[in-house]
């Protein structure tokens, strides 16, 4: 039975109980999945001064003028702009992707009874590395494409593939259409209830907002990334029960 307070309250307690690694690798974990390459506008370029000193000696009188200024701003940010995509590309496909498996391993090893090191963090590139970043790629392709057909698509999709980097923290070597395959089994019928458990956090996110972000390092984030791992074992559990899965698939934290 799905038990949203429970989860929540195991979470708590695991992260609790090794408090400091858990951190570490939470402050790591938000920090590559957030805008690490965000453009600087403030750039202290001879070619934005010019725009700039043009701008205020010239005015702008006409609408050629207005054109004029649009088509000259871009050419000179879209070099930036490209490279700016290309790096945050990159550090998502190759880090960033891997990493969460990672990560998801050390959720779900450490437990009150087990604090895991973080050195369990490496998992995602140490162990087929190269189908760890496929596999990522593909989940994270398959929900952009979803969410080009409207935002609730996506996010329906999201949660549909809500278990892939926990499948991959115990089996890297699942080939990438199976770990798709097996995560929305895992999680048909259970979407709504990963949706809400996720909104439960919203006065905890608030909070977080009226720290600047502070209260999310020390407890916000490793209170819900452990949270999470709890939703995974659920949905681990059920599947084992009803046959989707087994122990050769999801041999479980002793597999590596």
């Amino acid at each position: 039975m799905w038990d949203r307070i429970t989860f929540k309250a195991t979470g708590k307690a695991n992260f609790k109980a090794n408090y400091w690694p858990f951190v570490a690798v939470s402050v790591l974990y938000a920090l590559l999945f957030g805008n690490l390459f965000a453009l600087n506008f403030n750039r202290s370029s001879s070619d934005l001064s010019d725009l700039i000193y043009l701008c205020d000696t010239y005015g702008i009188q006409t609408g050629a003028d207005l054109l004029y200024l649009m088509q000259y701003t871009i050419s000179l940010l879209a070099p930036f702009a490209i490279t700016g995509f290309a790096l945050s590309f990159a550090v998502s496909l190759l880090v960033a992707n891997p990493y969460e498996v990672g990560a998801s391993r050390f959720y779900l090893e450490n437990t009150t009874f087990h604090a895991a090191p973080f050195s369990r963090v490496s998992v995602g590139f140490s162990a087929n590395f190269g189908n760890v970043v496929l596999t990522q790629f593909l989940r994270g392709l398959y929900v952009f494409l979803w969410s080009l057909l409207f935002i609730i698509p996506g996010i329906v999709r999201a949660y549909g593939y809500f278990a892939v980097p926990y499948i991959l923290a115990e089996n890297p070597h699942m080939d990438h259409k199976r770990a798709l395959e097996l995560s929305r089994a895992m999680t048909m019928g259970y979407k709504g209830e990963l949706f809400v458990t996720d909104l439960s956090f919203i006065g905890w996110q608030f909070l977080n907002g009226l720290t600047l972000g502070i209260l999310g390092v020390f407890y916000v984030n490793p209170y819900i990334y452990a949270t999470r791992a709890e939703l995974y074992r659920f949905l681990r559990a059920k599947a084992m029960e009803q046959g989707i899965t087994n122990s050769a698939e999801l041999p479980g934290m002793g597999s590596l």
